[in-house]
């Protein structure tokens, strides 16, 4: 069987190269979209990930034809399956939240394609293993300082303001976009009884914001009875 761009067998080492370039390519365009949108799986997830699938895939392809002279009873790739789906639950040991961000996904996705390389190997198929190293190490130290070069990373934050009635709302958060911060929601919450009022505004901050200016600021208006920025 050949493949449809190359013209070559599907199992040729340049079909193998371009089907992983394109999982790589299409992980990246994704990646871009979601980093762009500050969304947490951003740009070196998704293309670890794709590729990982792939490698999964052309493994799949390669295992039956690499054993298909052994007894028909024998199926090499019932215990591999097991790996994958299992391998997925150990990294979902690597998520965590920091405040209102999520961490280790890309630690995470790692883990989970490196199984994939593992089991590569172990079927013998050391040209589609080494290809697949050489891929998800470029991604995971290339593309890290691609990400710190041009794309804007930007964290989510908590700001939480219990203040006296009469300062009124908008000054606080005319105080918060001097700060240029991406507003995202704002609820405003009044004690008719003690005649405050309480605030909260989720917004997106700058990586290396320092958050400290803000607060000062907002402790500098008055009649501001707590503040806590998460």
């Amino acid at each position: 069987m050949n493949d449809i761009l190359t013209g070559q067998n599907i199992f040729s080492p340049l079909s193998v190269i371009v089907r992983l370039f394109f999982a790589i390519v299409s992980g990246m365009l994704v990646g871009i979209e979601r980093e762009l949108r500050y969304q947490p799986a951003g740009l070196r997830t998704h293309m670890v990930l794709s590729l990982g699938s792939c490698l999964i895939m052309i493994l799949s392809l390669y295992i039956p034809m690499g054993f298909i002279e052994m007894n028909a009873n024998i199926d090499p790739a019932r215990l591999a399956a097991q790996v994958i789906s299992g391998i997925g639950f150990l990294g979902a040991g690597a998520i965590f939240r920091y405040g209102f961000n999520v961490k280790g996904l890309t630690t995470a996705a790692s883990i989970w394609t490196t199984s994939g390389i593992g089991l590569t190997f172990g079927a013998g198929f050391y040209f589609l293993g080494i290809i697949s190293t050489i891929s998800l190490i470029v991604i995971l130290q290339l593309f890290d300082k691609i990400e710190d070069w041009f794309i804007e990373h930007r964290h989510l934050r908590n700001i939480t303001v219990t203040y006296y009635s009469d300062l009124g709302f908008e000054v606080i958060i005319d105080t918060v976009r001097n700060y240029d911060l991406e507003l995202k929601r704002v609820s405003i919450t009044d004690n008719v009884e003690n005649n405050t009022s309480e605030i909260v505004i989720n917004c997106r901050v700058k990586e290396g914001f320092f958050v400290s200016e803000l607060f000062e600021s907002i402790k500098s208006l008055g009649k501001i009875k707590s503040l806590r920025i998460d």
